[in-house]
């Protein structure tokens, strides 16, 4: 059984791999383990960049819209409708990226083997707990895969967590966590669920298409639409490839396939800005362009200017950090761009490199020490701070990027 500290020589071997690291200039800056430090020193609260990445912000407003739930069932809460699951693929060698991500993950949340249900919510309420009075994390549920007919397929299915787990874990940590309901509208019950999700308050939905099988543009979504409009609660849809869970069909994160959901007045807030990959350009004879040219075209359509958002979790990272020049050169979208930091991504230390920012002019030498001394401790605040130092041309990230909560309560 693998310690969540250590990796073998050969998992490393494979993660230099399987994240597609080529050259010195991409080894990992603080090295391939997270070492779970607790408990701020006081070097570091007291640093006057700790200071300056929280002047102008209100934390009660800054809502992390983007963290992901996990578990394995070891806690014995693994029911079909109402626990969390992992597949039992990403504990075998036969699946060697899956279990690699498994690996990646535990390790990234400093979760404990044999126990990783309780410990992954206990850290992460404990990370929340020790950003600033009022931060809270928004806490995912992830439906199963379904087929066409709307039914649940496990066997094409990487992870579940349960509209019911999530909405109790929210529930038991109702000062650090909020929650966001994820239903998959071919269900039969999709209607139900989402009344329900709603009364135990659920404030968004979370999908991941190629993931789940959810084509965004098939009218089999337009009841879901209609009473999610009804209810004005937004959709957090991933845009763009999908590199993280396998399998489905890619077409799914287009984001121009989710202007049915726009049309039908659904708020949509489009995870990470759809900077990864490319897509058919479904207005220009199926041209295959960068997801992020269309992402643009969803953001600059006057008739959405009120509906489509755009969520910056995962930019900073190896392979979407080309992005941020260009978010950051759109003054005009500042107030339509919501921050999340994609938990557990950020504690998983080869996906992000602050040398790499810096090498880009994106950031600071006087930055860089103070950054890798929050990664050992927190991915919280390690991605909120990298974020609000960022800079390209003298334009930054606003704090209404991080006063996410407004799109919530609306």
């Amino acid at each position: 059984m693998m310690n969540r500290r250590q990796f073998l020589l050969g998992t490393t071997t494979l993660a230099v791999s399987g994240l597609a690291i080529a050259g010195a200039r991409f080894w990992p800056e603080t090295g391939f383990n997270n070492p779970c430090l607790s408990n701020f020193p006081d070097a570091i609260k007291n640093h006057p960049l700790m200071q300056q990445i929280w002047s102008g912000v209100d934390a009660a407003q800054v809502w992390d819209c983007h963290v992901h739930l996990a578990g394995t069932g070891d806690s014995g809460i693994n029911t079909k409708n109402s626990g969390v699951w992992m597949s039992p693929n990403m504990n075998s060698l036969l699946h060697p990226i899956l279990n690699l991500q498994k690996r990646f993950y535990i390790n990234g949340s400093c979760a404990a083997d044999n126990n990783v249900d309780a410990t992954y919510v206990q850290r992460l309420a404990q990370l929340s707990a020790e950003m600033p009075e009022g931060f809270k994390s928004m806490i995912f549920a992830f439906d199963w895969f379904h087929d066409e007919n709307g039914k649940p397929n496990q066997a094409n299915s990487i992870f579940y967590v349960a509209n019911d787990y999530a909405a109790k874990v929210a529930s038991e940590h109702s000062h650090q966590f909020e929650w966001v309901a994820s239903i998959h509208p071919y269900r039969a019950d999709a209607l139900d669920a989402l009344d329900e999700a709603k009364a135990k308050g659920a404030r968004a939905i979370k999908w991941l298409p190629s993931g789940m099988g959810i084509d965004p543009a098939s009218p089999k979504c337009d009841a879901f639409y209609n009473k999610l409009n009804d209810f004005k609660m937004p959709i957090i849809s991933h845009t763009g490839h999908e590199s993280a869970v396998q399998g489905g069909n890619q077409a799914h994160g287009n984001p121009l396939r989710m202007r049915r959901a726009l049309d039908a007045g659904v708020r949509i807030a489009l995870a990470h800005c759809a900077s990864n990959g490319h897509d058919q350009d479904l207005d220009n004879a199926n041209k295959r362009v960068k997801s992020f040219d269309l992402f643009t075209r969803l953001m600059d359509d006057v008739n959405y200017k009120n509906l489509v958002f755009g969520e910056i979790s995962a930019v900073t990272l190896i392979n979407h950090a080309w992005v941020i020049p260009q978010l950051l050169e759109r003054q005009d979208w500042q107030t339509r761009l919501i921050n999340g930091s994609d938990y557990p991504l950020p504690g998983i230390f080869p996906l992000m490199n602050t040398e790499q920012l810096l090498r880009s002019n994106l950031l600071k030498t006087e930055h860089i020490a103070f950054l890798q001394a929050i990664k050992n401790y927190n991915p919280l605040m390690f991605d909120f701070a990298v974020k609000r130092l960022i800079a390209h041309n003298g334009k930054r990230f606003t704090a209404q990027t991080f006063e996410t909560r407004r799109f919530f309560e609306n």
